[in-house]
């Protein structure tokens, strides 16, 4: 009866950790081996023997520290995302939550950072506990990609739709020319074929491909963060149009990434505010504690912060609705990781409006909630992975610039 009952229990998740540390490789061991659905299979003490032990050991999950001698853990995570893509913790003694330098963790692959402070508040240590192994539980249902170091804004590639033609005419013979480029590598001039006299191309960016022909409203939680750094670094702010953003997460930390992902980013990336005019070619992000909705101002789009009290639905339902009623199929709802239960009504009003929404595939959201919450209300039938995210939002704003028909 005891083999029977050993053959059918659940399989443990693997882990490995990784510290300097003596002291807390014990303390995250004791912590994790109370728990039946985890197995110890290794413990490394820099990155280099960490390394070694992926291969040996085959785990679910590493915990991995950030400052170790001879390896520290951003080399060690960058080796990992290339030859072996594991779903990684990253902690750190010297790093707070919510900088560049835990973003760029983030932007290595690792998908959450935890500051060593956090677990050793005495006051709520049984409750840190359990959020550390909830973190563990929901990383071993994650799937990690290979990805390189350190990515940056590339353009589409040439023939796709980011190839745009236009007509000029040499000012010496008259001759008509038809010119081929690269949306975000314009040609600044050309020489005529029949006389060999300089042609002169002059481009408005902002007032030819930056209007606000396409708003895509993007909602997320917990682990969009590691969404949107594979996501917007990857756009054109030429594609016209804008991003904005509703995430639900500490607001100091949201500031934060805004300034990061700008930085790292080809699009501008500004934390919205109320009142702020919305501009082509720019992503606006605000936290999940704000509730705004779009709203006509002149001959501008703007912002406007609304009192929650008086609101029927999250921020995401409000921005979503207002978005869409303006801009019917020219609007798209994108929904990240997170475990907010937000979008569902907006999502609704969005396709009722003949928008188009996107899911990001479960299997790449470190919170599945809000996501399967909008899937189950709103019966849709596919989700996307984030390098088709990326491809859709490009076709969705480029083709509402070209004149064609969004989503």
């Amino acid at each position: 009866m005891l083999d029977k009952e050993q053959d059918t229990a659940p399989p443990q998740t693997p882990i490995l950790i990784v510290d300097d540390s003596l002291v807390f490789r014990r303390f995250l061991r004791d912590i994790l081996e109370d728990c039946p659905d985890f197995s110890i299979v290794g413990e490394a003490q820099n990155g280099i023997e960490a390394l070694d032990l992926v291969l040996k050991t085959n785990p679910a999950v590493i915990l991995l520290d950030l400052e170790m001698p001879l390896m520290d853990g951003m080399t060690a995570l960058q080796h990992l995302m290339i030859h072996r893509p594991t779903p990684t913790i990253m902690f750190s003694s010297l790093t707070e939550e919510g900088t560049a330098r835990c973003f760029d963790t983030l932007k290595n692959g690792a998908i959450d950072f935890i500051s060593k402070d956090f677990i050793f508040q005495k006051n709520s240590l049984q409750t840190h506990k359990q959020v550390l192994i909830d973190k563990v539980k929901k990383a071993a249902r994650f799937q990690v990609r290979a990805r390189e170091p350190v990515f940056s804004y590339t353009p589409a590639p040439t023939g796709s739709f980011d190839e745009e033609q236009r007509v000029v005419f040499c000012e010496e013979c008259g001759r008509r020319e038809v010119v081929t480029y690269n949306r975000s590598q314009p040609i600044r001039s050309i020489t005529c074929s029949q006389c060999g006299d300089s042609i002169e191309i002059s481009f408005s960016p902002q007032s030819q491909f930056r209007r606000n022909t396409f708003i895509t409203v993007i909602g997320g939680g917990e682990g969009c963060f590691n969404n949107l750094l594979e996501i917007v670094p990857r756009l054109d702010p030429e594609m016209g149009g804008a991003l904005i953003a509703v995430i639900h997460q500490n607001a100091d930390h949201v500031k934060s990434f805004t300034e990061y992902l700008d930085a790292i980013s080809a699009m501008k990336v500004v934390r919205a505010r109320d009142g702020v005019s919305i501009e082509g070619g720019t992503c606006y992000i605000f936290p999940g504690h704000d509730f705004m909705r779009l709203k006509p101002y002149s001959a501008q789009l703007t912002l406007q912060k609304l009192q929650k009290v008086a609101l029927n639905g999250g921020p995401l339902d409000i921005l979503l609705a207002s978005v869409s009623t303006l801009f019917k199929k020219r609007a798209a709802g994108i929904i990240l990781s997170g475990d907010h239960l937000d979008g569902d009504k907006g999502i609704a009003i969005l396709m009722k409006n003949g928008g188009t929404p996107v899911i990001l595939d479960g299997n790449e959201c470190y919170c599945k909630s809000m996501g399967q919450n909008i899937l189950d209300s709103c019966t849709l039938p596919q989700t996307y992975q984030t390098a088709n995210i990326v491809e859709v939002i490009k076709k969705l704003h480029y083709g509402a610039k070209d004149g064609g028909i969004a989503g």
